[in-house]
This record gives C-alpha cells, structure tokens and sequence, in this order.
C-alpha cells in the first residue's frame, strides 16, 4: 500500500487534480482511498470527493504535519483493515509543509514496515496566482518547493508561455533538482505523470531524530 501525500496553498487545485489522479489509478485496476484535512468546519474538499465515489475519511484538529500524526496513523490503519486500498491519497491543508508531511508518514510508515510505502511528496503551485501568494505567503510557498520531491505546476492551461516560463524559472531557482511537471485538471495534462510516481516513485526518506531537529530549527519558536 502506498501513501501519496501532496501539498500547496489553498486554492492551487489540490483537490480537483486528485479526482483526476484518482480516476486514473482506478481505471489501472488499482483501489483508492483519500485523506482529507481541512481546519475550516465545513470540509468541502471531503464533499467534492465523495460527489465523484471516491472513499473518504477526514482527520480534523490541525494539520496533519503537526497536530495529528497519531490520528494519521490510526487512519491509515483503520482505511487498511477496512478498505485494503493500493493508494492511499493524503491532502492535507494548504499550509502544510513536505518536511512535516514526510515526518508524519515516516512514523506511520514505521508502524506498519511491511505494509506501507511513502510517494514523493508533490507540491502544487498555483500559475494563475503564484504573484500573488509571493507577496502575502512567500515563506510558506518558497517551503513547498524547496522541501518538495516533485513539484506540479498547475492551471497551465490558463496562463500564457511567458508566465509559464516565469513560474518554471521561479521554481528551478528554488530547487533546481527537483521533478517538474505541468498540469490542468481542465485537460488532463500531467495527470497520468502525477499517478505514475505516486505509484512507482521513490520518496526522500529523512532520519526522522533528524528531521525533527531541522523541523524545530526552521519552524519552532
């Protein structure tokens, strides 16, 4: 069983582009579930997924890096003994960053050794709106990408070659090394891309005595 974690600021198409990926894993004969987690009261996201069949549970209290790694754990346990899935789909809140992501699946994948594999982490960002969120969150976004084992660059199909170049510059300057990919879940761009290394991909595994410490240094108070 795989987890296949992603993230990106609120609005960058997590949500949408995940019903794509899902539909394409399914229609491979694989069995998906999601993870969906959303600090607002209403869970839209958990809504948009079950409209389109796809089996949800939802982790509340914060976000999953941080707050409710025990609760990930048990959830990902719980959608295994229930639902016996090849994928699991974890969308975490938009402020989540890939460090904490890869932290919390580390200690779940720990528990369950010969159960459990991690995907890369992938990281969405927003080309329509990537000036924007540079110049409210730019801490926050510069994180996703730089901490990112793939980044997907999405809504490509709205924005014109210059901006797109822009946005690919951007993000190279960020992390030359990492896998970049163009995606719309309008056309379907980048969606078979997405699923294959969420399925076949190799994640970054961080010493996870490690990875703490560099989380309280970069985050902590």
């Amino acid at each position: 069983m795989r987890i296949a974690q992603v993230t990106g600021f609120l609005g960058s198409g997590k949500t949408t582009f995940l019903i794509e990926v899902a539909k394409e894993l399914n229609s491979r004969g694989l069995k998906v579930a999601t993870i969906v987690n959303d600090v607002g009261h209403i869970n839209v996201d958990r809504k948009c997924m079950e409209i389109h069949g796809i089996d949800t549970m939802e982790i509340s209290g914060g976000c999953i890096c941080c707050e409710v790694q025990g609760t990930l754990t048990t959830t990902v346990t719980n959608i295994y003994m229930s639902f016996h899935p090849d994928v699991i789909l974890v969308e975490p809140t938009g402020v989540a960053i890939p460090l904490g992501l890869k932290m919390a699946a580390a200690e779940t994948v720990k528990k369950m050794p010969k159960i459990l594999e991690q995907s890369p982490i992938v990281t969405f960002v927003d080309a329509l709106r990537i000036d924007k969120l540079m110049n409210n969150v730019r801490r926050l976004v510069e994180t996703q990408i730089i901490e990112a084992d793939a980044v997907l660059i999405n809504k490509v199909d709205a924005v014109d070659e210059d901006r797109l170049d822009r946005v690919t510059k951007m993000v190279r300057e960020l992390n030359p090394e990492v896998q970049l990919y163009y995606g719309s879940s309008r056309t379907g761009k980048g969606v078979k891309e997405i699923a294959d290394i969420m399925v076949n991909g190799t994640a970054v595994i961080y010493d996870l005595n490690d990875a703490e410490k560099r989380f309280d240094r970069k985050y902590g108070e």
